[in-house]
């Protein structure tokens, strides 16, 4: 990357944190036509896709970064977090093992807790809290874990009281008396 492409980089990633979406994406595509092997054009280009409202773009764009820099973890935390945000959880989950394997980090264990809570995969999403509190011991980890632990209550005490069983038995037992 020459120093103009370095330039216009910049000059694009602080249109996007001004959150200045429109502009941004003309610099990263100005970028790119001048040199469309820069992943973090991708995926930045990415990024500004997806806050102008268009997610399958972005999803295009993080696949680029992906393909030049196959271990570009930003670009994969980038695609996750569009996958989730469309409601594709089970594409979501296996970004962020990809993710997590490639050396992620507590955020990135404590977006996962989330999808598997999304999933209904409540006791798996706890391990990965459990693991993000040991990696930074930040409070809001202690309070996701507890809320954690009252859903995993709440569906067993849901699941030991069905609606019917009881009282169908009760009823049985009544009648052969």
């Amino acid at each position: 990357m020459n120093n103009k492409e370095k330039v216009l980089l910049h000059k694009g990633m602080d249109k996007v944190k001004r959150m200045e979406f429109l502009d941004a994406l003309e610099i990263f595509e100005r970028v790119l036509t001048m040199n469309p092997q820069i992943p973090d054009a991708w995926n930045n280009k990415g990024v500004a896709l997806f806050r102008l409202g268009r997610p399958e773009e972005a999803l295009e764009c993080y696949a680029r970064a992906q393909e030049i820099e196959p271990e570009n973890l930003d670009a994969l935390r980038n695609r996750a977090f569009v996958l989730r945000s469309l409601g594709r959880m089970e594409e979501a989950l296996e970004t962020y093992d990809t993710v997590l394997q490639k050396g992620g980090d507590a955020i990135d264990l404590e977006s996962t807790a989330f999808v598997l809570t999304a999933l209904g995969r409540l006791e798996e999403a706890i391990n990965c809290l459990l693991l993000a509190r040991d990696k930074a011991p930040l409070d809001r980890f202690e309070t996701e874990i507890e809320q954690l632990k009252g859903m995993i209550e709440q569906k067993r005490s849901e699941a030991d009281s069905v609606p019917g069983e009881s009282s169908a038995d009760e009823e049985n037992s009544e009648g052969k008396e």
